[in-house]
Order: C-alpha cells, then structure tokens, then sequence
C-alpha cells in the first residue's frame, strides 16, 4: 500500500495514484517508475519513485491498484521536512538543533551532525564558557556541574564527528545510524541542560502553592 509521510502536510498517510505510471530511463542508471499521487489528507499532489519496476503505460485501473497495494515507492518528492520543539531551550539554540533535525530527514547527514556540533559549541557558550576549544568547553560544563559525566562523553562524540565536518575530513562516509546517535544525544544535551531544570522548577513552584493552600 502506498503510505508515507505527505511533503505538504506532514501526515503520515495512504497516498492515492493518479492517471498512469511513466518508466522513466535513468542515464546509465537502469530505469525508474514514476506514479502521481495524491494525499488522502491535504489532496496535494506527490510524485512516487520506484525503482526499476516496469509497469508504465498501463492503462487497466485495476491493474495499478494491484501494483501500489503490494508496492511503496522507494522515493517521494516532494519529502516532509521535519524539525522538532524544543521547549524551554533559547530560541537560537533550539533553531539550530531543529535545523539539524531539518537537514537529517532529507538525509543530509553530515550538514545534521555539523549543525549538532554548533547546537553544543552554543550550549556551551550559553551557560558562560566563551573561551577555548571546544574540547576544553565540554570539559568545563562537566568541572562545572552543568552537565554529568555521561553527556559530557556523549558531547565529545558529538565534537569528534562533527570536527570532521568542520575540518573538511569528508572521505569517509557518514553512516546515517551514526548521524541518529549524533542527533539523539544532541537532544540529550539540551534536556540536561536546559530541559529537565524547567522542569524541575515548574514542579517545585506547583508543590510550593501546594504547600500553601494546605
């Protein structure tokens, strides 16, 4: 069945085909077959890529219901671009990492971790440590209690990949697994640094005016 997260909405749902599908021949890479769809939610129209399957020009509706309810398309355009929330983080810290959020969900993995990087440099400089390499900022957020021991070794990881980006150490792939780790403990950061104290000041002032109703 043809599902996927629509590039207009942003839902994830059920795609219908419209008219019929076209083989397109790909300049030494094999063939593509390329379907119009149309979103069950917004009604907007998408284009569904799959690769080399040979059903174009087919006219028989039944057919192409047959097709796409045993096939997905491997490639949508256009793709949803996802950020994320971050609450209680300072809006151009939280810009940044939502931005890396942005570029990763169209698999732009090394601009993700290089923008990751950034999200923890600005941290850093967030809470007073304004000097330094980075390596030596990270350090100072542990000596300081800002972060515990585990975010700091999770930040260095961050710095280590992203240092490759910033330092044009690009051979070497990036695999899109390891750009989730960058990213998931990117998020880690900000809700140690910023996150969860909000929180935990939110619930101290709710039991507070507890106390005082008693």
């Amino acid at each position: 069945m043809a599902k996927t997260i629509c590039g207009w909405c942003g839902v994830n749902t059920h795609m219908t085909h419209q008219g019929t599908a076209q083989l397109v021949e790909l300049d030494g890479h094999g063939s593509s077959t390329e379907q119009a769809f149309r979103c069950d939610d917004c009604g907007r129209m998408s284009v569904g890529l799959a690769s080399g399957l040979r059903i174009a020009h087919v006219n028989d509706g039944s057919t192409l219901n047959k097709f796409w309810n045993e096939y997905t398309p491997d490639v949508w355009a256009p793709r949803y671009v996802r950020g994320q929330n971050f609450e209680n983080v300072p809006d151009h810290i939280a810009r940044a990492a939502s931005e890396a959020h942005k570029v990763r969900s169209i698999d732009a993995l090394m601009s993700a971790v290089l923008m990751a990087r950034t999200v923890v440099e600005a941290t850093a400089k967030e809470k007073g440590i304004t000097t330094g390499q980075l390596v030596k900022k990270i350090e100072l957020m542990a000596e300081n209690g800002i972060i515990k021991e585990f975010t700091r070794d999770t930040a260095h990881v961050i710095r280590a990949f992203g240092n490759d980006m910033a330092h044009g150490d690009i051979s070497l792939p990036l695999d899109a697994d390891d750009a989730d780790g960058v990213l998931e403990f990117m998020d880690e950061l900000l809700s140690e640094v910023f996150q969860n104290p909000a929180k935990l000041a939110k619930l101290k002032a709710a039991a507070e005016a507890r106390k005082k109703r008693l």
